[in-house]
């Protein structure tokens, strides 16, 4: 009898070996269709996601803003999977003010980008916005921990902190920013703002100066200028500030109350009475007149009789009034009046009621 032949396999195992192998051939092309054909209808929906995307900017630049989410709408229902659908839908609710519809959309597109900080640093813009701080605080952590010299994140940092009262932190968190960004004209305003307010100006000056001689917009050019002129006042360097506050004036387009009489005061603390008077009388001409005013003009000519008399003083009058009597006016010939009554009687105005609170102790 032969020996079996154990090196070649039976007929009967070759042919289910066969079969085996067909339906393997068979089932791998069933896949390979299959995955084509799911390949190319996400590919489909994906296309028309960024043709409605598309069509949203386009009906928001024409302002039709409803057209505009009924379209990122017909995109999230298409690929509700779509993270550039979600991050639109949410910029479109910030521009219409619904911040809670925004912050919803955001964290849809958070959970589809997780490894992107601009989302969360959204989310912590959004909570900022809406005086939840310390939401606004969980996600910026997030945010931080991803990229510590984020710029913006940085930023919200520091005005943060300022919110909650902590201006230790806020104050370490713009050094901090400008590390990152150094001369970033907001963050250097925004820094030596709050260090003016804690009155520790030649902290605040050191770094105003610094930023004056850098080329700046012009909104950024009178606040520099302006802040610079507080500071100087707060040590005593009055001269310096009327000239700072000066070109701060010359920059701006109108003209508050407080600036016109802060400048009146600096002009007075320099030794010039008569600048001080001719605001003084511009804020009586523009109804802007006030305790402060009151007691700072009664100062100079209290202390001046000769003002109330002499023909340099470029003065406009008022007679004795009550807080409802008629508006400032001229006489009919334009000629100068003289101001010898006070607006606010009694004698309760102090020499402390008429210096400007960023100047007080």
């Amino acid at each position: 009898m032969d020996r079996p032949n154990y090196s070649q396999p039976s007929l009967r195992l070759r042919r289910l070996l066969l079969h085996c192998g067909r339906f393997m051939i068979a089932l791998c092309l069933l896949l390979s269709v299959g995955c084509t054909w799911l390949q190319r209808h996400q590919t489909k929906d994906i296309d028309a996601c960024r043709t409605c995307i598309e069509k949203s900017f386009a009906a928001q630049q024409a302002g039709n803003l409803e057209e505009a989410r009924e379209l990122l709408n017909e995109a999230a229902k298409l690929q509700s999977d779509h993270a550039e659908t979600w991050w639109n839908l949410a910029e479109l609710s910030i521009q219409q003010d619904d911040y809670p519809a925004a912050v919803d959309e955001l964290k849809r597109y958070v959970e589809l980008q997780s490894s992107d900080p601009q989302g969360y640093l959204r989310l912590a813009q959004l909570y900022y916005l809406q005086n939840r701080y310390d939401a606004a605080e969980e996600w910026l952590d997030e945010v931080i921990r991803r990229t510590p010299n984020n710029f913006d994140a940085v930023m919200l940092s520091a005005r943060l902190a300022r919110k909650q009262a902590d201006h230790q932190k806020a104050i370490s968190e713009y050094y901090h920013a400008l590390q990152v960004m150094p001369h970033h004209a907001e963050a250097t305003l925004e820094l030596s703002e709050l260090l003016i307010a804690r009155h520790e100006p030649y902290r605040a000056s050191s770094l105003l100066r610094d930023l004056s001689r850098r080329a700046l917009m012009e909104e950024d050019q009178a606040r520099t200028h302006l802040n610079l002129g507080i500071a100087y006042g707060q040590i005593d360097r009055w001269d310096d500030a009327v000239e700072q506050l000066e070109v701060a004036r010359n920059l701006n387009d109108s003209e508050l109350a407080r600036d016109r009489y802060r400048l009146a005061y600096a002009h007075w603390k320099s030794g010039g009475s008569q600048q001080a008077l001719k605001l003084l009388i511009e804020m009586a001409d523009s109804g802007q007149w006030n305790e402060r005013s009151d007691a700072l003009y009664a100062t100079i000519t209290e202390g001046n009789p000769q003002l109330n008399n002499s023909d340099t003083a470029l003065l406009v009058g008022y007679e004795t009034r009550t807080a409802a009597a008629k508006p400032f006016d001229r006489p009919a010939s334009g000629e100068p009046l003289f101001l010898p009554d006070r607006l606010i009687s009694g004698d309760s105005l102090s020499q402390d009621a008429m210096v400007p609170p960023e100047w007080g102790l």
